[in-house]
């Protein structure tokens, strides 16, 4: 369900950035265990209607599906050789466990017991999505992986292979996590704790690689595209509070959360994109080119003056240009002169 290209980066170092998927930057998982036994949540964004269905105990919440998530959609798109394409099987030993540090997360028995079932419901849950027009209808649905194994509770150093730590996820996932995902700074991502702050900053960034003039979103569309159990007062205090601590990490975001409003203007990615590389590196050469001196509108007068204190014997021609160079360049005339005797030329 490709609606947009991929939002196209320059190499960096690993792991200065990551991807999400295009659709976690589009609406959200639940950010609490829901209540009452509810194993379905619906979000909508425009014409994009996004069903996610537990088949487990419970559907995926918090903050541990969304950084998974993210990982997953990493390894896919990097390449990473934790990541088997022709089993469509990803490593969760040591990588995984290392990919958290990188987030500050530090991993011990008490993390492991909560990320373990959050993963189990994760694995289990069915995505169900549509875009849906008066004319057209396409979707997609499957669940997000076909087998698993997680052994992360034992003593032992995990390094890759000692323990069957793997995922194996259905082809329709994977097909979704190649779907143009969205570059994202690690950095900032390590200093956003609330689920909701993740989604604000996930959101923005895409947002903001497209966005050409201001926009304003309902409260209403806000709350359908991200969701929540409180009501839509308490909805509107939760997305204020993560929009300030997105704008904290990400001083370049501009948006503003009125009364009736939510209006973005448009602001630079947290990642440079390659055409925004491509044209900071192209105002650089001009700016530099703008700092070169030019040439200057020479007269004989100003030539002749410092000719005459330069022996140039038989190579009248020679010492000419060497004067006429050397005052382009923006020289005084003593530089010029003692250049030429020095046998330096211009």
């Amino acid at each position: 369900m490709t609606d947009s290209t991929d939002i196209e980066i320059p190499d960096e170092p690993w792991m200065s950035h990551a991807f999400i998927s295009k659709l976690m930057t589009q609406v959200s998982l639940p950010y609490r265990r829901p209540k009452n036994g509810i194993k379905e949540v619906v979000r909508r964004n425009g014409t994009l209607t996004a069903k996610f269905t537990a088949t487990g105990d419970s559907l995926p919440y918090g903050k541990y599906p969304r950084l998974f998530e993210m990982y997953a959609c990493t390894m896919v798109k990097t390449g990473d050789p934790s990541f088997d394409p022709e089993t469509r099987t990803l490593n969760l030993g040591t990588t995984f466990r290392e990919f958290l540090r990188l987030l500050n997360i530090e991993i011990g028995g008490r993390q492991l017991k909560t990320i373990k079932p959050q993963l189990d419901n994760l694995f289990r849950c069915a995505y169900t999505i549509s875009n849906d027009t008066d004319s057209t209808s396409n979707g997609v649905a499957f669940t997000v992986a076909t087998k698993w194994q997680i052994d992360w509770l034992r003593n032992e150093p995990q390094e890759r292979g000692l323990f069957e730590n793997w995922v194996q996820f259905s082809q329709e996932y994977i097909d979704y996590l190649r779907d143009s995902p969205v570059p994202v700074d690690l950095s900032i991502v390590a200093k956003l704790n609330s689920p909701m702050s993740l989604d604000v900053y996930w959101w923005l960034t895409r947002r903001y690689s497209y966005l050409h003039e201001r926009q304003s979103i309902t409260w209403q569309q806000l709350y359908s595209q991200f969701g929540s159990t409180n009501i839509l007062p308490a909805f509107k205090q939760s997305f204020r509070k993560a929009v300030y601590d997105v704008e904290y990490v990400y001083p370049q975001a501009q948006i503003l959360c009125g009364r009736n409003y939510v209006t973005i203007y448009p602001s630079e990615t947290s990642v440079a994109t390659t055409a925004q590389t491509r044209l900071a590196k192209s105002r650089e050469q001009l700016e530099q080119k703008a700092a070169k001196p030019t040439k200057r509108d020479l007269s004989e007068v100003d030539i002749g003056n410092v000719l005459e204190h330069i022996d140039y014997g038989d190579d009248y021609l020679a010492a000419r240009r060497h004067v006429v160079h050397g005052l382009n360049a923006g020289y005084q005339g003593e530089e010029i002169i003692t250049a030429w005797s020095t046998g330096k030329r211009f």
